[in-house]
């Protein structure tokens, strides 16, 4: 007898996640919406992760191995290919979705059938699970694309779209890094966008990382330079330029602290004290 389809299909690359993997998964399993399926694939961990029992006894948990590391890319249109559900979310192994994220985002895109890609705010935490500010993203597209020279407020591990729009934008597979910024510049022109301001997850920051930085700023430029008008070219590389630079400076002189914090808002008291609590209802679960 074939599954029943399921409403979403979470695709969840990971590689040597450790403990962090096991929080993902508890905020998945306290979804209140429970029609999904969770395509994990193991990047070629060397840590046993693909072994950490959040990732079985649950039937809609589908575990796929492999030995070897062939980058982020490659396992996001890996996952797509496999999953069935009629929208497709992003989740990363050190994120945390809140309870309401996947019924929220999909009950939207119900509603909106002329949305192709959903995104959502964040709440930015450090390793430790402690809140540092709100990182928002606007609700319309045409907010979304206002700076698509500079980049586009959709967190990745936030995204839930149509199953199709991901399988006929597939993402560029010699992007080491960024690779959705590059996926955004390439469609925004023929796609619609959105996002749900109130945050729905929880994204862990660790610290600013040259080489991230770098490799980054270069996968998104690739995108720009090959789909870009000679405008925005002559902008993005200029902008990318001067932000690559700050970023540098800021990591030299060990501020690169401060530099996430310009770019995040205060947290709301509702919202400080809704996370203190979930945090202590996952600390409670790991032990």
């Amino acid at each position: 007898m074939t599954a029943a389809v399921p409403r979403i299909s979470i695709v969840l690359s990971f590689r040597d996640a450790g403990p962090a993997l096991d929080d993902a998964l508890t905020s998945l399993r306290w979804q209140t919406e429970t029609d999904w399926e969770l395509i994990a694939i193991d990047d070629g961990s060397r840590d046993g992760s693909a072994e950490r029992p959040g990732l079985h006894g649950d039937q809609r948990i589908h575990v796929i191995r492999h030995e070897f590391s062939a980058g982020l890319a490659v396992r996001l249109n890996e996952g797509v290919a496999l999953a069935r559900g009629r929208y497709i979310a992003r989740m990363d192994a050190d994120d945390v979705a809140f309870p309401q994220r996947l019924k929220v985002q999909a009950d939207f895109l119900d509603h909106h059938p002329e949305v192709d890609l959903l995104a959502s705010s964040v709440l930015m935490i450090d390793n430790r699970g402690e809140p540092l500010g709100v990182v928002a993203s606007p609700a319309t597209h045409e907010r979304i694309v206002s700076r698509a020279a500079l980049n586009f407020p959709m967190p990745h591990p936030t995204w839930m779209g149509r199953a199709d729009w991901f399988r006929a934008h597939g993402y560029d597979e010699r992007a080491l890094k960024a690779q959705d910024q590059h996926l955004l510049y390439r469609t925004h022109r023929n796609s619609r966008f959105a996002a749900i301001e109130a945050p729905l997850l929880a994204y862990r920051y660790d610290r600013l990382s040259a080489r991230k930085t770098m490799v980054g700023r270069y996968h998104f430029l690739r995108a720009l330079w090959s789909h870009g008008s000679a405008r925005d070219i002559v902008l993005g590389t200029t902008l990318h330029a001067l932000a690559a630079a700050r970023d540098l400076l800021a990591m030299v002189f060990g501020l690169d602290r401060e530099v996430m914090r310009g770019r995040v808002s205060a947290i709301p008291d509702t919202l400080r004290g809704d996370w203190s609590e979930f945090k202590r209802q996952l600390e409670a679960a790991r032990s």
